[in-house]
């Protein structure tokens, strides 16, 4: 209707005054056109340093004519986000999650500022403004400010906010600026309106506050920014990734309750006595009888690497290891690495950083310190490839080691290959675990002999969560149509025999990768060994022969953890070499930084921070897909592509 006559105006408004018509609030300006749109839209993104982002928005926002009356604004906020997968694919099982706590809500214009935050479908959170009983037209200003969790992306050397301002978004916008201020300022920025691929916006500036502007963004007109900044300003940066009566007779459920009763107090006596059962005929080390321990019958030696043993010729027998005598060498042909697996049962990093000092003993690389501005600081390794040595052969698993160290050159920096040799780490170790079955030493891999255990275990544990949930809610009606009353409900009762059952399976089931009589012989060769290392003395050691020794079982005193006594031995050998006129010449595969003339002591120290440095190092695994992409690294960027987003509207 149009207001034309003023005195009908007043009739009009007295009438809705009688029957109780809400109130109007209007701003001096009207709104111009009949569709709404926004006349200046700013949001200033604040990052801190766990990686979330408080949100101040600014939005002038005019009311159009059509649609009916007006109550105030929405925002529509992504909160939750599907995650994608390895090949890319959104995940039907996880979410990335962006906690959103509303701070404040106010109007410098007056209009109504209640709010309500509601869960929206498409993982939105809607933030409507306004009064159900006052209405708006005109142009409206409305301050909004927010705080959003886990929005940052992480990257081995930098952090970035790849963000949708807005996706899908129908209200039109003469004019738009993002700011972005974070630790360290911002080092690099891309902007783009619209999608697949979309255009640059207006401007897109660098600097401690990032800064983007646009002008008429269309209504549906995405509009994606991206900043990159030092990865030293935050913490831990690590994206929140979220997984998505009775009807029995009495007789029946009689029935039912007793085997949940049964099923409850039996599955833990069961699993003890099958595994106690198992582990008292399997779970313990085959040895030879009547041999001495460390050899097998027939030979001094160990069994030939990469030969599967025929039958032993000597009969066996499972229990407890005997005493071990003192080994005044390492197994024959068995490789630190090898050793380390032997001696824990287990394959793992410090096994493998001491294979590489192996290598570098037996002359294939070559390991020196690097110095950082201060002096006598150590802060990496360069590891520089040889020519291989003649007449010397790999294990499968040192050829592995020594490709993946060398993939990207002959001369490598240790911390180059963080986040770059996990994959070669995990084949390392997968065939160490298999050349232990090859020698006969075990006669399933220990890994997986432990991990079919532990699988059993957490089903049933799992099975007992659900049951303790989801049966002990209904087999509380079964019970008591069964006539039991025994306070707890059976179903509570069968899940929490499941899940100490599952927990007898996964403890009992490490026990269960056992050596075989070969393997034993070898361990304690290797135990023998380890006592000549923590007790050998100087005056046992032949100047012309310490520095060869010295080097060659130091990788073996290392899985040992005996490196800083096999060390002080040999500094006494070369002090007493010293003091008769011949002095040692230290080794050369390693180049200690921290003194112009190294001793044993300070190669074995370097040696052993090596040894850690690396494990760290080779462990280390890059962001997953999960943790949201790149807009910096390869690739094209377009709209849409970052994380979270936002639309807008009137209500």
């Amino acid at each position: 209707m149009r207001r034309r006559i003023p005195a009908l105006l007043g009739l009009l408004l007295g009438a809705a005054a009688l029957v109780g018509l809400p109130a109007t609030a209007s701003a001096s300006p009207t709104a111009s056109g009949s569709f709404d749109r926004m006349s200046s839209f700013t949001a200033d993104y604040v990052l801190d340093a766990e990686g979330g982002a408080t949100v101040t928005e600014t939005i002038d926002y005019v009311f159009g004519t059509s649609g009916g009356v007006k109550h105030g604004i929405y925002r529509n906020i992504v909160t939750r986000q599907a995650v994608t997968d390895e090949n890319g694919r959104p995940s039907e099982e996880n979410f990335r999650y962006y906690a959103l706590d509303l701070e404040s809500v106010t109007s410098p214009t007056g209009a109504p500022t209640e709010t309500k935050l509601t869960d929206q479908s498409g993982g939105e959170t809607q933030i409507r403004i306004g009064d159900p009983n006052v209405t708006v037209s005109g142009t409206q200003s409305y301050v909004v400010k927010y705080h959003l969790a886990n929005v940052m992306n992480p990257f081995p050397d930098h952090a970035e906010f790849f963000y949708n301002v807005f996706v899908g978004d129908t209200v039109p916008k003469d004019r738009v600026k993002v700011t972005v201020t974070g630790p360290g300022g911002v080092t690099s920025v891309r902007c783009v309106r619209g999608s697949d691929p979309g255009r640059d916006c207006d401007s897109a500036q660098a600097g401690q506050t990032a800064v983007f502007t646009v002008d008429n963004l269309l209504g549906n007109e995405d509009l994606t920014i991206a900043t990159s900044l030092p990865r030293a300003g935050f913490g831990e940066l690590k994206p929140d990734i979220r997984a998505a009566g009775s009807s029995y007779d009495e007789g029946q459920a009689k029935v039912l309750t007793s085997l949940a009763l049964a099923g409850g107090i039996g599955a833990p006596l069961v699993a003890a006595g099958v595994m106690g059962v198992l582990v008292a005929t399997r779970g313990r080390d085959e040895w030879y009888a009547g041999v001495t321990p460390g050899l097998a019958p027939g030979s001094a030696d160990a069994v030939a690497p990469g030969t599967v043993p025929p039958p032993p010729p000597a009969p066996t027998l499972r229990g407890r290891r005997p005493e071990v005598a003192v080994q005044f060498n390492p197994p024959p042909g068995v490789q630190p690495g090898m050793v380390g697996t032997i001696i824990d049962e287990s394959a793992d990093t410090i096994d493998v950083s001491a294979t590489v000092m192996d290598l570098a003993v037996r002359g294939f690389l070559r390991i020196e310190e690097i110095q950082s501005g201060t002096m006598f600081s150590r802060t990496d390794w360069r590891l520089v490839q040889l020519p291989p040595p003649p007449g010397q052969t790999l294990r499968p698993y040192e050829a592995t080691v020594l490709e993946g160290l060398f993939a990207e050159g002959s001369d490598v920096k240790l911390a180059d290959l963080k986040y770059k040799f996990n994959t070669t780490l995990n084949l390392a170790i997968r065939q160490m675990y298999t050349e232990v079955v090859e020698r006969g030493w075990f006669r399933r891999s220990p890994l997986r002999q432990r991990a079919g255990w532990q699988a059993l275990g957490f089903l049933l544990i799992g099975a007992g969560a659900v049951s303790c949930f989801y049966l002990g809610v209904v087999t509380r009606a079964i019970d008591r149509t069964g006539g039991f009353g025994v306070g707890i409900p059976s179903g509570v009762v069968l899940g929490l025999g499941l899940i100490v059952a599952g927990l007898i399976f996964r403890i009992l089931g490490k026990r269960m990768a056992a050596k075989t009589a070969a393997g034993s012989a070898v361990y304690a060769q290797s135990l023998g060994f380890r006592k000549y290392l923590e007790t050998a003395e100087a005056d046992q050691i032949r100047f012309e022969e310490a520095s060869a020794i010295f080097s060659r079982y130091l990788p073996y005193a290392i899985v040992f953890g005996v490196a800083d006594r096999w060390a002080g031995t040999f500094q006494k050998v070369a002090e007493a070499a010293a003091a008769a006129g011949s002095p040692i010449v230290m080794p050369t595969w390693y180049i200690y930084s921290g003194a112009m003339f190294p001793d044993f002591t300070s190669i074995a120290d370097g040696a052993g921070s090596f040894a850690s440095s690396a494990g760290g190092t080779f462990a280390a695994t890059a962001s997953s897909g999960s943790s949201g992409g790149s807009a910096f690294g390869g690739g094209g960027f377009s709209g849409g592509g970052g994380v979270g987003g936002s639309s807008s509207g009137s209500w």
